[in-house]
């Protein structure tokens, strides 16, 4: 497959797209016929794609008005941000706390034109950086210029990192944990290696070996959590973490293909 017509490169209606791919599989409207296309075709193949794609919206929508809320979060960060579907990051923490500031990062074009007119509330501020997050410290030197890094910071990566090695999301990860200071958080979520992800991965790779979203293993998935202190109940099904008081976890989380965490700098 040519670079003019690689899932994540194409901007206009006849290319398909993976963030507006990803927006359709998340119930979304921001999308073209040539992504539905190929998406219902991967869904066809794999229908846990779509659940996957909601787990991990809900799980986003958790966790930010979780850390709101309880953590008293007024800040975030959010590396590869995607079309935004629902209330998005900014969307969920203003309704919570208006005054909240939210700096979105992303490199594609495609989400750029959408995040990049987005509105926040009048007592806060929503921020979209066109950067490349393995530019950490240009990340953080933007970022600074909306965010007090010196005090508590949510960074989210959700369904980010299998664009990247497995050592090398990690070491990443870490690069931008280090920055923050005590009571802040981290978000990871990310697709984990079933035989069913795996089959679709391999014809994925077959396609476009150097664009392919590759999954990794729950290990791999906690390893971003360096230097942090898990919050119960760990690394797990994201259906069974940052539940609601009250809320109990459904049955059959286990059978979930996206696993993350929420933590802490201590």
């Amino acid at each position: 497959m040519s670079d003019s017509v690689r899932p994540g490169i194409g901007v206009g209606p006849t290319v398909p797209n993976s963030a507006r791919i990803w927006n359709y599989s998340q119930g979304g409207r921001d999308n073209y016929q040539v992504d539905r296309d190929l998406a219902d075709v991967m869904m066809g193949a794999f229908p846990e794609i779509r659940t996957a794609a909601l787990e991990s919206r809900a799980f986003q929508e958790r966790v930010v008005a979780h850390v709101v809320r309880e953590g008293g979060i007024r800040q975030f960060l959010d590396l590869g941000a995607g079309i935004p579907t629902g209330g998005g990051t900014h969307g969920v923490a203003q309704e919570a706390a208006p005054e909240t500031r939210i700096v979105y990062v992303d490199d594609d074009p495609v989400v750029l034109d959408h995040v990049g007119s987005l509105r926040g509330s009048p007592e806060g501020v929503v921020r979209c950086l066109r950067r490349d997050f393995r530019d950490v410290g240009a990340v953080l030197e933007d970022a600074a210029g909306v965010l007090d890094l010196d005090k508590p910071v949510a960074l989210l990566v959700l369904s980010t990192l299998g664009h990247f090695p497995p050592d090398e999301a990690a070491e990443l990860v870490e690069r931008y944990t280090r920055r923050l200071v005590s009571g802040s958080y981290l978000a990871v979520c990310d697709t984990i290696e079933t035989p069913g992800v795996l089959r679709m991965q391999e014809h994925y790779v077959q396609a476009d070996p150097e664009g392919a979203y590759l999954a990794r293993t729950p290990d791999q998935i906690a390893d971003c959590a360096r230097g942090l202190t898990l919050l119960p109940p760990g690394l797990g099904p994201l259906p069974e973490l940052v539940l609601p008081t009250g809320v109990t976890a459904p049955e059959g989380g286990d059978a979930c293909v996206q696993w993350g965490f929420l933590a802490v700098r201590p």
